[in-house]
């Protein structure tokens, strides 16, 4: 089993936030509806407005859910690699203009893993190295939804690029690679990417491609994975 850097996950913290926010809104309705006997019924157009944040909210908060059991359930698989590995997740980069939040990165012998994880259903298509692909899955009505998603293999080359030049910064000159890992049994990907890999579904080809990737033979010593894995543990979130 591979070893645990770190647990936490950012969107826990989101969760509260968004409940916070839903229940001072909701509390505020019911103030609202409450002063409307004594303002005519004009105070209902604010209950009106807040009860569509609050449904705003509650939408935020089920994307959110589904974000993070599929964040858990990838960390449950990466904890299945060897021993030699480390898992750390939630890193944040920050950058003299931009940041970047790592959900995984794996730190072997073999090299510096980066991994995306997406809990998306439906089929996710379009050209690899656009801005955007499409998403589109079908409701519980049967109705179809379609929508523009960012492309995250795009996202992972700027993680990748990020965690490179911390590296450089700190005297440590390695390849990171990165992979876009979609999760979701109710996913179909339909595109690829020239430089980032795309994975789906098959939780065998994800721990397979980081165990038997060569690295061009640069084998990453112990205590180097020291010195990287404490590096990273210190851009936890």
């Amino acid at each position: 089993m591979a070893q645990i850097v770190n647990k936490s996950n950012h969107l826990r913290k989101e969760i509260l936030l968004e409940y916070l926010k839903m229940i001072v809104c909701s509390i505020a309705a019911i103030f609202c509806v409450v002063l409307a006997f004594y303002t005519y019924g004009f105070s209902l157009i604010a209950t009106l407005i807040l009860c569509i944040y609050v449904k705003k909210m509650k939408t935020n908060i089920d994307i959110i859910k589904s974000g993070l059991k599929g964040e858990k359930e990838v960390l449950n698989l990466l904890s299945d690699l060897p021993k030699r590995y480390k898992v750390i997740s939630d890193i944040l980069i920050q950058g003299k203009n931009t940041s970047s939040q790592l959900d995984y990165v794996i730190v072997g012998s073999n090299g510096i893993f980066i991994v995306e994880a997406k809990n998306i259903k439906g089929t996710i298509s379009g050209n690899g190295n656009s801005k955007y692909l499409t998403q589109v899955k079908i409701g519980k009505g049967g109705k179809e939804y379609r929508r523009e998603l960012y492309n995250p293999t795009l996202q992972v080359k700027g993680h990748v690029l990020g965690l490179t030049k911390l590296l450089k910064r700190n005297n440590m000159q390695y390849d990171v690679h990165g992979l876009v890992y979609f999760s979701n049994e109710e996913s179909r990907i339909q595109f690829k990417s020239n430089n980032i890999v795309v994975l789906s579904k098959n939780k065998d080809d994800l721990l397979k491609y980081i165990k038997t990737y060569k690295n061009n033979g640069v084998k990453i010593t112990p205590n180097e994975q020291i010195k990287i894995t404490k590096l990273l543990k210190s851009q936890v979130m």
